[in-house]
């Protein structure tokens, strides 16, 4: 054991040696950073890596999760070759087992989204299901989905497999050095001390697993993280398994929030317990390293009775060892990754749940966030800007403890969930809520989804089918069609652009051309330097150096991150003011006789046309904001206002629309109107995943302009040409509309996917956004889309089905 450091700086310093953080070393050398180093506390594997149960799969969601799932299983049948260490990759399949027709839409539903990403599960029998597993009861078994490439890994073999490529490539690895301090050394650098010494260092990687928050706050920040214990166990030997010459497949029992795979002759069995324990809330111990935790089997009872039933030699076999073990996790239980926005060259790759199935593809996408600018796929969804400082220990608790205790319960379409809740509300909350408002939480606001109109439309009744709030909604969308909705906008994010060269620094960031006259609006995309979609925004210039941005509300801390690499020394100043102004909006053929009756100022179509934006007085409120604009594609306005105001404009709204029959709506209304507008939504039809001419907004890029952004790469794309194109579907539905990720067949061949999809309730017709590979792009051809498991005709419209002239918004 060395007692003093061998190095002294370094481009990059990771601080864990579990197997994310072995795997963003090997990421970095392998992309030609071998000026990288390591620094372990203690031995590699010490925390939660040790004693993982490394279990492998790919059908999982969001659709990118998926990818870097199967990008691991890929890589882990080469790394052992390249390293010399064996991985201990066992290639044995998995079995998901359903019991109720509820089940059996959720595994038809993730088998048709894993299509999209090259993964093909296909159903078997029981009986099939029962000669791959003879310890399985195929009684009362209603479907049974088989992932071939599933399996598991040995964990040790794994985490030194990804430290010995490291090593073999260049880069360094320090043991039993722990870290006492990370200090920031100017110039967005890094002092990392140790007891050994300090090293100065580009980048700095907090890959500390079950000590991630003190490494955190080594550096002065706070992650949103809690330790939970975990129970698995490995019985004896099997019978049945001793007999076979194979390995069965893994196991995994939704139903039960049990899984299980082959460990030697017996069974490794793990169970997501219904009661979740919460372990070293203030702090991991900073001697803990290759402990267990004591065993509490009480809590599994109900698990393993379950389970029991579905593997009845489970109750003649002796158990061989139980293992209780802390996992670290965030509040949605997924990870914390990426550049942290309050610090300069500071990365976090932390809370990682299954680490061997995830922790390969985080150091792929963490290497080249940290070596080319951007990952190659969008990552927003694991983003450790994701959360704000809303998510609170008491927050953070209460979700964790819950999706840990619900782990392998399916979600619904729209699904949200009660636990932590409510954490922040606008003004206007209690008013919707008296008004029948039901809530689901975005970016830690209660959020007014639909209004119900009687005590059972109060209760969502979440499903695979139209939900019970199906009519509602539609009678909040015809409304907005037929006279004016209300909706409550507060959750948008807003920025002040201010600053001799506000002009200058918006021209160079954003692709569009910057309004020229005061009080002009434009849609406003941002590139990455790779050319891809990083922003969709609005721009108003409010004067010569004032400019209001809105964008999506869930991003703001990412696209702040995001505005800092680029802001100069002085002229230019960008301010969330997203806790300043609340929202409102008003759509509908009445929306300008209704803000015609609350405006001190003219708001007819010459004083305020479309794309256009005024500061002018509402309702006695002096200092609102009212900007042209529509999601819907009816005539409408939004208006920001002073957060404590709000109320009073909405009430004034209120009054005065009851002239007007005027309906509050909520944002499945909003969706459903965009719609039948082939509107594309941020998180859902646009990502950082796309290029412009992909995604349907190149048409706002003005390339004559000059320099910005990544012109130069959306140039070279327009020359290539797309890859995909997005597309508007009309589907011929019966009862379950599309909500995302289902593929769309061309003549039985895949050809595309599904990002968004809803009714369209003045049309009358099932609608989706999705992208088309080009080759199927531009003729005429017949589509399908899967919905829960069955192909249904989908047709393409080149135009929205909804006033495709545009001439009600800009009436």
């Amino acid at each position: 054991m060395n007692h003093e450091l061998n190095t002294t700086a370094a481009r990059v310093v990771v601080i864990g040696g579990g197997v994310v953080g072995c795997s963003v070393l090997y990421h970095l050398a392998k992309a030609g950073w071998t000026d990288v180093v390591l620094i372990e506390r203690d031995e590699l594997t010490s925390g939660s890596s040790w004693h993982a149960a490394g279990s492998l799969f790919s059908l999982t969601t969001p659709a990118n999760a998926s990818i870097l799932q199967k990008y691991a299983i890929d890589l882990y049948a080469e790394l052992g070759n390249e390293s010399g260490q064996d991985c201990g990759y066992n290639k044995t399949g998995e079995l998901w087992l359903a019991l109720s027709e509820e089940e059996v839409k959720a595994l038809k539903v993730i088998r048709s989204q894993g299509r999209r990403n090259g993964i093909f599960a296909e159903f078997v029998t029981p009986r099939e299901a029962k000669e791959m597993s003879p310890i399985l009861s195929d009684s009362g078994l209603a479907a049974v989905l088989y992932e071939p490439d599933a399996g598991f890994i040995d964990p040790s073999g794994v985490t030194h497999a990804f430290a010995k490529a490291a090593r073999k490539l260049g880069a360094k690895i320090l043991r039993h050095t722990p870290v006492t301090a990370t200090v920031p050394a100017g110039n967005g650098e890094w002092d990392v001390v140790t007891d050994k010494g300090s090293i100065r260092a580009e980048f700095v990687v907090n890959a500390a697993g079950l000590w991630a928050r003190e490494v955190a706050a080594m550096a002065g920040i706070e992650l949103p993280l809690l330790p939970v214990e975990h129970h698995y166990m490995v019985t004896e030997s099997i019978a049945e398994l001793v007999a076979l010459e194979r390995k069965i497949p893994s196991l995994s029992f939704s139903e039960a929030n049990v899984y299980a795979r082959q460990e030697g002759n017996g069974l490794l069995l793990g169970a997501y317990e219904r009661k979740c324990v919460h372990w070293a809330e203030n702090g991991t111990p900073q001697d803990f390293g290759h402990e267990l935790l004591p065993n509490d089997l009480e809590r599994m009872e109900e698990n393993l009775a379950q389970a029991i039933e579905r593997i009845p030699c489970l109750e003649a076999t002796g158990i061989k060892r139980v293992l209780n073990g802390p996992m670290i996790f965030s509040p949605d239980l997924g990870p914390l990754l990426g550049p942290h926005p309050s610090l300069r060259n500071y990365y976090c790759a932390t809370g990682v749940m299954t680490g061997f199935n995830q922790g390969p593809g985080i150091g792929k996408v963490l290497a080249e966030w940290i070596v080319e600018g951007e990952p190659s796929l969008d990552v927003s969804f694991w983003d450790v800007a994701r959360f704000g400082s809303w998510a609170n220990k008491a927050y953070t608790k209460a979700r964790t403890a819950y999706f840990y205790e619900h782990r392998s319960d399916r979600i619904y379409p729209n699904q949200d969930f009660a636990a932590g809740r409510p954490l922040r509300e606008t003004p206007v909350h209690e008013s919707l809520k008296q008004e029948g408002a039901v809530f689901a939480e975005y970016d830690g606001f209660e959020d007014p989804v639909y209004f119900a109109r009687n005590a059972a439309e109060r209760t969502p009744r979440y499903s695979f089918e139209r939900a019970n709030w199906f009519d509602a909604v539609g009678e909040e969308a015809r409304a907005v069609r037929d006279s004016v909705g209300l909706f409550d906008f507060s959750t948008f994010a807003k920025y002040l652009v201010t600053g001799p060269r506000a002009q200058a620094w918006l021209d160079h960031v954003f692709a569009n051309r910057i309004p020229s006259g005061i009080g002009k609006m434009a849609l406003m995309p941002m590139l990455s330097p790779q050319g891809r979609i990083a922003g969709d925004f609005t721009l108003s210039r409010l004067d010569d150096t004032r400019f209001l941005l809105i964008g999506a509300g869930a991003m703001q801390r990412i696209y702040m991150r995001w505005f800092g690499e680029f802001l100069p020394a002085s002229g230019v100043v960008v301010e969330n003011v997203s806790g300043k102004y609340a929202g409102l909006h008003i759509a509908g053929p009445e929306a300008r006789s209704l803000l015609a009756e609350v405006a001190d100022a003219d708001v007819g179509n010459e004083a305020l046309p479309f794309l256009s934006a005024r500061e002018m007085p509402l309702a006695d409120t002096n200092d609102a904001i009212v900007a042209r604009v529509s999601f819907t594609g009816e005539l409408g306005y939004e208006m920001y206002i002073p957060w404590d105001r709000q109320l009073r404009v909405f009430d004034a709204l209120r009054e005065a629309g009851k002239a007007f029959g005027l309906r509050l709506a909520g944002s499945h209304a909003l969706m459903s109107l965009r719609l039948e507008k082939s509107f594309p939504s941020w998180g859902l039809d646009l990502a950082s995943d796309y290029y412009p001419d992909e995604s349907g907004i190149a048409r706002f890029i003005a390339t004559d302009k000059g320099e910005f952004i990544g012109r130069e790469a959306f140039c070279e794309q327009l020359a290539r040409g797309p890859r995909e194109k997005i597309a508007t579907f009309i589907i011929d539905a019966d009862g379950a509309d599309a909500f995302s990720g289902e593929p769309v067949y061309c003549n039985g061949e895949l050809a595309g996917y599904v990002t968004s999809g809803g009714y369209g309730y003045r049309v009358g017709k099932s609608l989706a956004l999705g992208y088309l590979s080009a080759e199927f792009c531009g003729k005429e051809k017949d589509f399908e889309v899967e919905l829960l498991g069955n192909k249904r005709p989908a047709r393409l419209s080149d135009v929205p089905v909804y006033d495709p002239e545009g001439a009600r918004m800009k009436a």
